[in-house]
């Protein structure tokens, strides 16, 4: 019985760790499916509302540690960091927004394929 206890909780932890990993590959996915509706956005609400959604999602990946760290609380913090800035440069882009420049917004977040680049060579 007792092998089949330790079994158990083995496999327990093994889909709980991959379960967390999965969340962040969804947010992530989430995240990149606004960033295409950033820049399909006719009007300045739907680029707020996609920024909304965005952010969103954003904030759950923020605070999710990507089974890549493997519990590296050191590299957590630099992922959240640079989570953080992803989302600091869609809040001024949601601003833009807000005051009905959309072209200045979606050049805003322009920036966003760059930090994805780089976050993601050195997190994912």
């Amino acid at each position: 019985m007792s092998k089949f206890k330790k079994a158990f909780a083995v496999a327990v932890l093994a889909f709980s760790s991959a379960a967390l990993a999965n969340g962040v590959m969804t947010e992530m996915f989430q995240m990149n499916k606004h960033m295409g509706a950033f820049n399909r956005a006719q009007t300045a609400n739907e680029f707020q509302e996609s920024a909304k959604l965005f952010l969103e999602q954003a904030e759950k990946a923020k605070n999710t540690m990507p089974a890549s760290l493997e519990g590296d609380q050191e590299r957590f913090k630099g992922y959240q960091a640079g989570m953080q800035e992803v989302i600091d440069e869609v809040k001024k882009a949601e601003e833009l927004a807000k005051q009905g420049k959309l072209e200045e917004a979606k050049s805003a977040v322009s920036r966003l394929s760059g930090l994805k680049k780089k976050y993601h060579s050195e997190y994912k």
